[in-house]
């Protein structure tokens, strides 16, 4: 039988924990306060009192906890989520890798083992401190959060789901920041600014290096394939940068 469950603020008053383990995750947070925002967290334990601090520590942060008793329950892949919490504390080594289903962002809770701490899944030896525990899923669960809108239109360039922050010199792609070198952002802000328009290499070499610049486009393509891997681009179905043979580059459609 599948165990479902939903934490609301009343009800986790009523789940048991601990009096100090309330009063260090309610630090910072008036009575009463509402929750304007919230993210949602799936944890899938076959032992939810095992977990029960930890959810009760999510639920006062304004998160949105649903329990689950198997990872093999039909309903996951149907429920929206921040991110999915396996216990596999109690789970053999060799069943320690993250499940299929759960790439997009998941958390594996697992014993003090050396041996199941090499999985290579986003991973937390459980259980710990309950602030640190709060730290890494605060972490994980916002790396899709969207960026915040801003003041100046004019101060941001967007394409598809990688956004120019032109102020701060700072290029994020689905909410996950790209180190550009000052050359790669350039030329990624010349192609946006282009709004599509194929640029030639003579035009691109001039306008990042300026008219005294002689050398050959050799080097404006090493700068464009280095640009390319960090956005992760294939270059023969490219989404961000297109290839115009014979003559140049352009954003892709």
């Amino acid at each position: 039988m599948r165990l479902l469950q939903r934490y609301t603020n009343n009800e986790t008053s009523a789940a048991g924990g601990s009096t100090d383990l309330a009063a260090d995750t309610m630090e910072g947070l008036e009575e009463g306060a509402f929750c304007e925002t919230t993210r949602r967290v799936v944890i899938i334990s076959p032992y939810p009192a095992s977990v029960r601090s930890l959810v009760m520590a999510l639920t006062i942060r304004c998160y949105d906890v649903l329990v689950f008793h198997h990872e093999t329950d039909p309903i996951l892949p149907t429920i929206q989520s921040d991110l999915v919490i396996v216990d596999r504390t109690k789970a053999a080594a060799a069943d320690s890798a993250k499940p299929a289903s759960f790439a997009h962002n998941a958390l594996m809770l697992i014993g003090d083992s050396a041996e199941e701490a090499a999985a290579g899944a986003d991973s937390l030896v459980w259980p710990c401190p309950i602030q640190t525990a709060l730290a890494k899923v605060e972490e994980l669960a916002s790396r899709n959060d969207p960026l915040p809108v801003p003041e100046s239109a004019g101060q941001w360039l967007r394409h598809k789901d990688v956004v120019m922050d032109l102020k701060r010199i700072t290029v994020h792609k689905a909410g996950v920041r790209i180190e550009l070198t000052r050359t790669e952002f350039d030329l990624f802000k010349l192609l946006l600014a282009n709004g599509g328009g194929v640029l030639t290499r003579q035009d691109m070499m001039r306008q990042l290096w300026g008219d005294s610049y002689f050398g050959g486009s050799n080097s404006l393509d090493v700068h464009v394939k280095s640009l390319r891997h960090k956005l992760g681009d294939d270059p023969k179905t490219p989404r961000y940068i297109a290839t115009v043979r014979g003559i140049g580059y352009r954003i892709a459609d």
